[in-house]
């Protein structure tokens, strides 16, 4: 989860400066706040299920749920409304969320390799 959230936050802050350089300074904004809302969603997912598998509290997992996607729906329904606000840039920031991804499925396959010695068939 961490090495997740340290690769959201480095291509959010490449993402930024690189869309400062190559574009608009709103779309950099509206590319930050993309990123942005994904990381700390993703973040506080993270802490929230946590407290359910480790407690198991049903009502917190439901709750956890629908207050999440409300906030989402303010969150993003006010940045819409914003004059400066540009929703291509911010879809990409809520996009970059799939670098992140992949390099976790790219790094947890290496250290599974790694662990496993190498072997390409599973011993008989």
């Amino acid at each position: 989860m961490k090495r997740v959230l340290i690769c959201q936050a480095l291509i959010t802050v490449i993402g930024y400066l690189a869309m400062l350089f190559f574009a608009a300074p709103n779309h950099a904004d509206s590319f930050l706040w993309g990123s942005l809302t994904i990381f700390i969603s993703f973040a506080l997912m993270g802490l929230g299920y946590g407290l359910i598998f480790q407690k198991k509290l049903v009502a917190l997992a439901v709750s956890l749920i629908v207050f999440k996607y409300a906030i989402l729906g303010i969150i993003i329904f006010t940045l819409v409304k914003l004059v400066w606000f540009s929703p291509i840039a911010f879809a990409v920031g809520v996009a970059s969320f799939i670098v992140s991804a992949i390099y976790y499925a790219i790094s947890e396959a290496l250290r599974e390799e790694k662990e496993d010695g190498g072997r390409s068939t599973p011993p008989v």
